[in-house]
């Protein structure tokens, strides 16, 4: 099994944060996920290495470029290339996670600057109210006749993201002032309509199940309390995610669903070729569930994917499979999932497996953030 190639992963990191190739313009939405992925990927491997002029200066870019405040709410928007063009400059949920997520790694105690009250508000106009999808929330906002609309179709990824926000905010600890919170009692229904006979959630109430909804699910309802251990059939669908088919199944098959590659792999839905995120997605979730059900796939074939597999051993990162090329999503999960099955082993941090953030991060959160 090849080393895990951690000064090249470090490298990999920093060239990202620098600057991207002209085919990742369309990726500028997502600029906040970028600095989260490759920030919390350089704190894993334990290179974090910035000055204090230096992180001033990123608190700063992300205070004065991303946040948005108006008299109603605080929001963080995706791209600060539309700051200001009121119709294109839009609130935006995964930007505010991402957002709080980097002054974590930053070290900026940002309930000195950010409302909780206000970024409750903005929580509150993006859940839906009403109809099918009450209870789930909206990725945005749109400015409109003078107000501010929900824009976007609800799924779990947003309930997650939402959630994921109302913590930071340290809402679950209560005391909020006014009683203001969420709609919890509709979000748990929304959730939990989505939760198949076969074990997974999907986008909608009855769609195929996937792997990347499934996580989201499983981390919300542990943000919200629930027993996961009620949830029937989930572990089994999760294991049955891991590629582990026999040779002698397929040797004398041309099927195209099946590549001996991937083995050790997991993938995201039945009849799917591996990829290197869903050893996060599922390993994760099977955490969350009960820590030691992680043990019931192959992790010696799940770290041998990643390393021998998926691992550029020329630029370092990882890929979404062998043949593509490494980025910063793919890259942080393959290091968050060896973190997870045996961060010693790797001389890796640890990761939280609820809030997908570097155990140190996630202490200054519980020691520095005081709402």
């Amino acid at each position: 099994m090849n080393p895990l190639l951690t000064e090249k992963h470090g490298k990999f990191f920093n060239r990202c944060l620098i600057g991207l190739p002209s085919a990742a313009q369309s990726e500028d939405s997502n600029k906040l996920a970028i600095i989260y992925f490759c920030l919390h990927g350089l704190q894993l491997i334990n290179n974090f290495k910035f000055s204090d002029v230096e992180l001033q200066y990123y608190r700063d870019f992300i205070y004065n470029q991303f946040m948005m405040e108006n008299d109603e709410f605080i929001a963080f928007r995706s791209t600060h290339y539309f700051k200001n063009i009121t119709n294109y400059d839009l609130p935006n949920l995964s930007s505010t996670l991402f957002a709080l997520y980097i002054l974590l790694i930053l070290k900026s105690p940002y309930h000195e600057k950010i409302n909780r009250r206000k970024v409750l508000n903005f929580l509150i106009k993006s859940q839906v109210k009403e109809g099918p999808n009450k209870g789930g929330f909206v990725p945005t906002l749109h400015y409109e006749d003078g107000e501010y609309r929900q824009f976007g179709e609800p799924d779990l990824r947003v309930c997650y993201v939402a959630l994921g926000i109302r913590y930071l905010l340290k809402c679950h600890e209560g005391n909020l002032e006014d009683g203001l919170d969420i709609d919890l009692d509709s979000l748990l229904k929304f959730i939990l309509d989505r939760h198949n006979p076969n074990g997974g959630f999907s986008s909608t109430i009855m769609d195929e199940s996937h792997v990347g909804f499934t996580f989201c699910a499983i981390a919300s309802l542990k943000l919200l309390d629930y027993p996961l251990e009620d949830l029937q059939n989930t572990t089994e669908w999760l294991i049955q995610r891991q590629v582990d088919y026999p040779q002698c199944l397929y040797g004398d098959l041309d099927y195209e669903y099946h590549r001996s590659i991937d083995i050790g792999g997991f993938n995201g839905r039945e009849n799917k070729l591996g990829d290197t995120c869903y050893s996060w997605w599922c390993t994760g979730s099977l955490h969350l569930i009960n820590p030691e059900f992680v043990g019931l796939c192959d992790i010696e074939k799940a770290e041998r994917y990643l390393l021998d597999i998926t691992q550029n051993q020329m630029f370092g990162g990882f890929g979404r499979d062998p043949d593509a090329t490494p980025d910063p999503l793919h890259s942080y999960l393959a290091l968050a999932s060896l973190s997870l099955w045996d961060h010693r082993k790797f001389n890796l941090q640890e990761v939280d497996p609820v809030l997908v953030i570097t155990k140190e991060s996630f202490n200054f959160f519980k020691e520095e953030i005081n709402y």
